[in-house]
């Protein structure tokens, strides 16, 4: 068995792990990047957020396609078939893309080497990689930084083992558009996909044991969602506890109690859990070390240390927040550590989120109700986007817009959007929750018109006016 000696091992080459990799190696340092999936890329890529958004794009398209004639578009025919086929194939095209060229951009690095395959620690400096072609490879390394993800979580449901059972990933690959479609949960993915299959044709019941959808979301922008998703045919029921999964030929009986205590069920031929993720953490070799994990995630310091020193841990194997882009912050955060420079590490309050629902969610620092939960004396600068031109012109003007700002300073520590197109809003968002800014400085930044970044000017100026503040700004008449 061949042994290699390198600085850096980096476990798992995800949103997290790559680009800290890269990062390290680009200074000089020698790295070797381990991955056991198919390519670079993580969950994100392969069994997450790109693979869900090619669905959503494709609904998108169709959702479109079938308003055309509220834009004066005189169509031959209402009636679009959906080629599942092509759509699959689309997404295999875009996810090989995007990993070739992740490896392509790691292998620029003459200190960075990437290996696919298993890896196990052997103890706090070694570790043994199970290679693709069936070799082992053990690394003597100085630091290790361990970045491996998480996976779809699956509550102990009677009967959820049937193939006709999927998690968050398997759904991604199913060959048909389900016909009759059962969500259990409520969060973002369940949103998210049973928005898209409801477009898509299929006939959706979404179970969730809270009270609402997207629980942690700001509580008027969910509630204004999920008006929305029942109006579109979706049935949501909440307050209710899934008790078993049982199949009957080609059909899938899904029993709940719901909040009365009483028994029922509903019929389906396909049926998907999106109920949350858990670290992965399972064969990474942790008992070999002093490491320290829960199925919360594996616990590290402010300087995500482990409990052994030289460990490192970053991402979803951490635990929540779990989204790429965290990820990513903290990977690259660690690397500017690791090399000696000064760095904050990033702070969940200001973390920014996009839920990909119809519309879109776009969340940035803290909602009115965590903010008056952390005691902060707190107002709200409000925008409708009924009265939004850019809005109105896209035909998407259901949404609101939520400034949070503290009423001593005025400084801004939350922003919260419900309009198709959020996610693009979330940039300035979050600069203006990482810097601290006051809603002065919204108001007195010039914002182009007609676009939606607008309505942060248009939320604070109403905010201000009625605070008795007097701000130069530029004519409110549009035209």
């Amino acid at each position: 068995m061949k042994t290699q000696n390198v600085e850096y091992l980096i476990i798992g080459g995800g949103p997290g792990g790559t680009p800290m990799a890269m990062a390290l190696a680009a200074a000089g340092k020698s790295v070797l990047l381990v991955e056991k999936g198919p390519g670079l890329g993580g969950t994100c890529l392969f069994e997450g957020c790109i693979p869900s958004k090619i669905f959503r794009e494709t609904a998108r398209r169709l959702r479109e396609l079938r308003e055309a004639s509220e834009f004066g578009l005189c169509l031959p025919t209402q009636d679009v078939v959906v080629n599942w086929s092509a759509v699959l194939e689309r997404k295999r095209a875009i996810l090989k893309r995007r990993s070739e060229a992740a490896l392509q951009h790691t292998q620029q690095l003459p200190t960075l080497e990437s290996h696919f395959g298993q890896c196990r620690l052997l103890s706090p400096r070694s570790a043994i990689i199970n290679q693709e072609d069936g070799t082992e490879l053990e690394i003597q390394f100085d630091k290790a930084i361990l970045a491996t993800g998480s996976t779809p979580f699956l509550p102990p449901i009677r009967g959820i083992d049937h193939p006709r059972v999927h998690d968050s990933e398997s759904i991604l690959n199913i060959d048909h558009i389900p016909e009759k479609l059962v969500i259990i949960g409520g969060g973002p993915i369940g949103v998210e996909l049973g928005q898209v299959f409801n477009t898509l044709g299929s006939q959706i019941t979404l179970l969730e044991t809270s009270p609402r959808i997207l629980r942690p979301v700001d509580e008027e922008l969910a509630m204004r969602l999920q008006t929305r998703m029942q109006t579109d045919g979706i049935n949501i029921i909440s307050r209710c506890q899934v008790s078993g999964i049982i199949h009957s030929g080609q059909s899938v009986f899904v029993n709940y109690e719901d909040q009365h205590g009483n028994e029922s069920h509903t019929i389906a031929d396909t049926v998907l859990v999106v109920t949350g993720r858990r670290p992965n953490v399972e064969g990474l070799g942790l008992e070999n070390t002093t490491v320290q994990h829960d199925p919360h995630g594996i616990k590290v310091d402010s300087k995500l240390q482990t409990d052994e020193a030289g460990l490192y841990a970053v991402g979803d194997v951490v635990g929540q927040p779990m989204f790429a882009h965290w990820a990513t912050a903290q990977g690259l955060a660690l690397a500017r550590h690791l090399l000696g420079q000064a760095v904050a590490f990033p702070s969940a309050d200001t973390n920014s989120a996009v839920i990909f629902s119809e519309p879109e969610i776009g969340i940035a620092g803290m909602t009115e109700q965590q903010a008056q939960q952390a005691g902060l004396n707190v107002a709200v600068a409000r925008y409708d986007f009924q009265h939004d031109a850019r809005a109105q012109i896209a035909g998407r003007d259901a949404g609101l817009l939520k400034i949070v700002f503290e009423t001593g300073s005025r400084k801004v520590i939350g922003v919260h959007a419900l309009v198709e197109g959020a996610g693009e809003l979330m940039g300035e968002a979050t600069l203006l929750v990482k810097a601290g800014l006051p809603i002065e400085a919204i108001a007195g930044a010039i914002h182009p018109h007609p676009t939606l970044t607008e309505s942060f000017v248009m939320a604070v100026r109403g905010a201000l006016a009625k605070a008795g503040s007097q701000v130069m700004t530029n004519d409110t008449n549009r035209k």
